[in-house]
């Protein structure tokens, strides 16, 4: 199942299932030599964690802090962190009468649809997967520290309410119901220049990382949906100067504007559903039959998500304005973020720090090129077919080529297919025959793809 992963330069990947033996994220791109508070950690896990009175679920999860690598007597060592806890209190049982009745607002049914199948406890989709996300930005939060920023956020509103939510939450759940609601994500310190102006938008990533949160169905930046009601003279934010600063005097953007920060604190918002496990009887199908059935779903649940997904949706906001950060530097390493020159201006560090982002998502395609193709095998070896396929593997030589001879640029990148000579010189058509044989410089993938220089987070290509 591909799509676990966000991020280019800070990149996390989350692992596990609620019903199995633990979940956690692996984290790519921290540098090496940064201090990392534990406890920290641990207290962002604690503020996700279920259990902690009537307005969440009953599932009793300790979630306590398991460090596998990439974090070694309290500091980071480069490599891939690797952070999980431990599943303890699991009821596989809650699940057998609805395995073959698929629970109305789940993914249950897009399960089925999609894979057969309809796993136990929601599976990928469960809310348990967002301990990665957690346990990542825990890690994110740290080192947007060191650079002045902090993100924090807080429920703004439940079922239609801004205040009484416990009252509303209770009686949600007398009732066997839910609630949703809204929450507001904050961020400081963001320094102008985050993000470019096209597909690349800073709004728009942090869009797609906070509608990956299981029960999210809206985000909003700055004033938001409010601003199609208004005037062009309402919602434009005046230009100031304060303390030899330009700053705009309200924040109707949300601090962003272009697609990029603007030095301006970055607000978004986001609607969140109510849980979709209730206790009263709705209409599904029985899938074995085929025929109309009743269900009430069992079980330890959430009458509302929202204080247990500000964390969550915190880890979202740092780990997507990090990564940004850190593409920011990588094209212009020691330069105010966002002034950058044309390519023959820039200096030949941030020239590399590019080669090293190059590298980073050629890597990123290499991998999912090399599990798709070991699918490929499995699914033939089933079928009783042979894994090679002559005439497959000339078609791609022959596509490799013909890019290759299109771009213009064989041989200059980091990651090139290497030409071999025929002992009797060149082929019929004068050409090199190509070798599917990747050749990374050493010195590319030995380096860590941030360090620290001067208490501030850089590419290795900055200081060469």
């Amino acid at each position: 199942m591909s799509g676990g992963s966000i991020g280019r330069l800070f990149r996390v990947t989350t692992f596990g299932e609620p019903h199995g033996d633990a979940v956690g994220a692996i984290v790519e791109g921290c540098p090496a030599g940064v201090r990392i508070s534990l406890r920290m950690i641990q207290r962002e896990l604690d503020r996700r964690r279920p259990g902690r009175g009537p307005t969440m679920s009953a599932r009793k999860e300790p979630d306590r802090l398991e460090v596998l690598s990439g974090i070694l007597r309290g500091r980071t060592t480069g490599g891939p962190v690797r952070l999980q806890v431990q599943n303890v209190d699991a009821r596989s049982g809650d699940y057998d009468d609805i395995l073959h009745k698929p629970r109305p607002g789940h993914a249950d049914l897009a399960f089925w649809l999609k894979h057969g199948a309809i796993p136990v406890g929601g599976g990928r989709a469960s809310g348990r997967e967002t301990v990665g996300r957690v346990l990542a930005g825990a890690v994110a939060k740290q080192l947007l520290a060191r650079e002045g920023m902090k993100v924090a956020g807080r429920v703004l509103e439940v079922g239609g309410r801004r205040t009484g939510f416990r009252q509303t939450i209770l009686a949600a759940r007398s009732r066997a119901d839910s609630a949703g609601g809204t929450v507001e994500l904050v961020a400081e310190g963001v320094p102008p220049g985050l993000g470019e102006p096209v597909f690349d938008r800073l709004d728009a990533d942090l869009a797609k990382a906070l509608m990956s949160i299981g029960g999210v169905k809206g985000v909003e930046v700055g004033a938001g949906f409010s601003a199609a009601r208004r005037r062009g003279s309402e919602n434009n934010d005046a230009i100031i100067v304060r303390k030899g600063r330009l700053l705009t005097r309200t924040n109707n953007a949300g601090g962003i504007l272009g697609g990029m920060s603007n030095g301006m604190p970055v607000v978004c918002r986001i609607a969140v559903k109510p849980p979709s496990s209730i206790g009263i009887g709705q209409d599904t199908v029985d899938l074995r039959t085929m025929r109309p059935a009743r269900i009430r779903v069992g079980g330890r649940h959430d009458p509302y998500i929202c204080e247990r997904i500000v964390p969550v949706a915190e880890a979202m906001v740092a780990v997507t304005l990090l990564d940004h950060l850190l593409r920011a530097r990588a094209s212009a390493p020691g330069k105010r973020v966002g002034m950058k020159k044309g390519d023959m201006g820039r200096p030949l560090g941030a020239l590399r720090a590019e080669i090293l982002l190059n590298d980073a998502e050629l890597v990123r395609l290499l991998g999912r090129r090399m599990e798709l193709a070991e699918k490929i095998g499995r699914r033939k070896r089933s079928l009783g077919l042979p894994v090679r396929d002559a005439r497959v593997e000339r078609a791609v030589l022959a596509n490799a080529r013909a890019a290759g001879k299109g771009a213009g640029e064989r041989g200059k990148s980091e990651y090139a297919l290497k030409e071999r000579q025929p002992a009797s010189g060149l082929p019929a058509d004068g050409r090199p025959a190509l070798r599917t044989e990747l050749r990374p410089r050493p010195e590319s993938l030995s380096a860590p793809v941030a360090v620290l220089l001067r208490g501030r987070l850089v590419l290795p290509a900055a200081i060469v």
